[in-house]
């Protein structure tokens, strides 16, 4: 393996970068502001690391996302080429853990990773063990609480200690039956792949001595996100080898919503005293005009390690702020834009990203980017894996790779139709449960099974046989396993003889999973079946974008960390939205959410455009809305277009909006059928019954929606956000306010 020129290494770079780059012992923290370069440090430390003699065996680089692991890897290999360094995601290298030290620890390593839906089925499972009705307490809510608690390091006998109400009892008694199910099925959650490494680094002294000496210089990227079990095995695996280096940026913390804890970061110098702190304020990405107004939104957060970015790119556009009269013109009127600029050859289409705060709101742009003809890709986790026959035909995989996989042998078991209806199914769950043995186990038993006979236990015998003659062949490409699948299962010959159009999409779409799985051991022909479906397990939204297509690119602000794109378009921007409804109670959540905001600011690098509209049908209302409290915190500097046809809102001018979007509505034909605006409601009275969520109306501040009720009697106080004055505080007897719009 050639060691790369030192000198080659340090070119180009700026003095806080080449102290960052060559730095070699010890803990090392690297403040990264946005469009910094930080991953071009990173990849150069890693290759001067080589140069200064480091093994690559004692080199790991961790990452959060697939395509950023990819990424590093190729600019390490273009640096470096051959080297074997270790560039993963956290979940890779947990799974990597659990496999290569599977026998140490207990774990089968054929193990199958369940994602979201598998996993809701065997918490839903557990309550039906537990006796518990699944509609109060709902499969998705508890595995929730069980996510968490992993994250935090509890175990099913610790969060029980501290379970103090009827729910946390609940989450405790399923906790306990989930665990049982998941390690009977030899499965793994996605909290597993952390959860089980930090626990095992934090009390098998001998492996976490192992692997602190055999990774003796660790990276981290994007260390502002992590959780406390990845927390875990970052110090675990330096504490005998103190060479850490974490990458980071306070003011792009945006996943509490899933456990991280921005103190990680925060804390880092405490953590580790004699850390060297870098600070990387150069930022190469955006223009003069949006670097200044993104810094000075987040300039309004206290929990951040402040830092002043700087660019020498041009001034540029200014940033605007776009006011529509409704949902429907805004995403037209977006849609519209693009497509003009496109159109003068200013932009591709691929130039061009627009961020949501939720998913649920890309249908009106759906809709009129097939309207105008504008190309256009959701970036929304890998729709194409979670469609029905795909996920059928990865069931089967996964059983022939693990026997013990209840959710995959219930998937199919029936799947072509084999006569096993769920009363059989039911009978042979009991009969393995008797007997301690697997489902799969189970069915070549089912003669012995009494309750079971006629069609369904021949449909069950075959199923047993089946599986047991594609187990024969279990180093097949996974391109060839899937064709053996198909044509042994009858599934193929189902879809090719039904009459259903939909059927013929079906397997047209299981043809394109055998080209996915052909490519996928094309690029190394050691990979196995299990490396094809861990690779499916571990992708992320973002994964299934395709950056080289001509065409809009639709995604979460959360999708977007690590993109940039010349054009941004941030949607929705109100209250209730960005910030969301949920955040408003706590600084600490509005914080995150003004993070957030920043974060989608800073993929802008020459335009960006900050939308919102006065009406908004949602959720199957039509709700009047209060700008983000976000856009009051801009510069005076950014432009304000209302593109609305009023900005006052007297009754009258109500009536006609309500008209108008619902005649627009009619003939856009957005959503199956249009729905029509209800009714206004108002009232107002002195003292009058308000509640957070309300929108309603000042004589002098114009629109506003109800953050907080607090008190009683005369000491009852309302705090009111509006778009234009800000938040204000009033006593509810002595203001008159009107409600517009009952709380949703």
């Amino acid at each position: 393996m050639p060691s790369p020129e030192t000198s080659d290494l340090l070119a180009g770079l700026t003095p806080p970068q080449r102290d960052a780059v060559t730095h070699v012992d010890g803990p090392l923290l690297i403040l990264a502001g946005a469009g910094s370069g930080k991953t071009r440090v990173i990849t150069r430390r890693v290759a001067y690391l080589l140069s200064q003699g480091v093994r690559a065996h004692n080199i790991l680089a961790i990452t959060f996302t697939n395509k950023a692991a990819g990424e590093m890897r190729h600019r390490v290999e273009q640096l470096v080429p051959g080297n074997k360094v270790f560039v993963s995601t956290f979940h890779s290298l947990g799974a990597r853990l659990l496999r290569q030290y599977g026998e140490r620890l207990n774990i089968d390593r054929n193990f199958t990773i369940y994602d979201v839906d598998d996993r809701n089925r065997l918490v839903k499972a557990a309550l039906g063990t537990a006796g518990i009705d699944d509609v109060k307490f709902t499969p998705d809510r508890l595995a929730g609480a069980i996510s968490k608690a992993k994250n935090m390091l509890l175990t099913p006998k610790l969060y029980e200690a501290t379970a103090n109400d009827f729910f946390t009892q609940t989450v405790a008694k399923v906790y306990h039956l989930y665990e049982k199910k998941l390690r009977a099925a030899n499965g793994m959650d996605f909290d597993d792949l952390l959860y089980l490494p930090a626990l095992f680094l934090k009390l098998n002294e001998e492996l976490r001595r192992d692997l602190d000496h055999r990774f003796k210089y660790v990276l981290i990227d994007e260390y502002q996100d992590t959780n406390q079990a990845q927390y875990e095995i970052a110090r675990r695996l330096s504490v005998n080898e103190p060479n850490l280096c974490v990458v980071g940026d306070p003011d792009q913390s945006i996943y509490k919503w899933r456990g991280s804890d921005i103190k990680n970061i925060l804390d880092f110098e405490r953590d580790f005293p004699a850390t060297k702190v870098i600070t990387l304020e150069q930022n190469y990405r955006s223009t003069q005009s949006i670097l200044h107004a993104a810094s000075v939104l987040i300039d309004h957060n206290k929990q951040r390690k402040k830092k002043a970015l700087v660019t020498a790119n041009p001034q540029g556009e200014p940033v605007r702020v776009l006011t529509f009269d409704n949902g429907l013109e805004e995403a037209e009127g977006v849609v519209v834009r693009i497509k003009e600029a496109v159109q003068a050859k200013k932009f591709r289409y691929r130039d061009h990203a627009i961020f949501l705060r939720i998913n649920a709101l890309s249908r009106t742009l759906e809709s009129a980017f097939v309207k105008h003809g504008v190309p256009f890709q959701i970036v929304k986790g890998l729709a194409f894996f979670d469609r029905k026959e795909n996920k059928d035909i990865l069931a089967y995989l996964r059983l022939l790779v693990n026997p013990a996989d209840t959710v995959s042998f219930l998937r199919v078991v029936n799947e072509p139709p084999r006569g096993v209806g769920k009363v059989s199914l039911d009978r042979l769950v009991s009969y393995a449960a008797d007997l301690d043995i697997t489902l799969l186990a189970a069915a070549g038993q089912v003669h012995k099974i009494a309750d079971i006979r006629g069609k369904a236990a021949t449909g069950v015998r075959d199923f047993h046989r089946l599986i047991a003659e594609l187990r024969t062949q279990p180093d097949l490409p996974p391109h060839e396993m899937i064709r053996l699948v198909l044509d042994k299962s009858n599934y193929r010959k189902q879809l090719q003889e039904s009459t259903d159009e939909e059927d013929a999409d079906r397997l047209a779409n299981i043809e394109e999973l055998i080209t996915a799985s052909k490519q996928f051991s094309d690029e190394d022909s050691s990979r196995t079946l299990s490396d094809f479906l861990e690779q499916i397990a571990l992708a992320s939204d973002v994964d299934s974008w395709d950056e080289e297509s001509d065409r809009v690119s639709v995604m979460t602000f959360h999708a977007a960390k690590g993109l940039e794109f010349p054009v941004v378009y941030l949607m929705a921007v109100e209250q209730g939205l960005l910030p969301h409804d949920r955040s408003l109670g706590k600084d600490e959540d509005i914080e995150e959410e003004r993070r957030l905001c920043f974060v989608g600011m800073t993929r802008a690098m020459k335009e960006l455009y900050l939308c919102h509209s006065r009406l908004r049908e949602f959720r199957g209302q039509a709700l009047y809305q209060v700008a983000s409290m976000f856009l009051e915190e801009l510069p005076r500097e950014v432009s304000h277009d209302d593109l609305a046809a009023r900005k006052n809102l007297p009754r009258a001018a109500l009536d006609e909006w309500r008209g108008k979007v619902n005649a627009t509505a009619a003939s856009t034909g957005y959503g199956t059928q249009p729905r029509t605006l209800p009714p206004l409601k108002s009232g107002g009275s002195v003292g009058g019954d308000y509640e957070a969520g309300q929108v309603v109306q000042h004589a002098e501040y114009g629109i506003g929606q109800v953050t907080d009720v607090s008190g009683f009697g005369a000491l009852r106080k309302l705090k009111v956000r509006f778009a234009t004055g800000g938040e204000k505080t009033f006593v509810a007897d002595m203001v008159k306010l009107t409600v517009v719009q009952r709380k949703a």
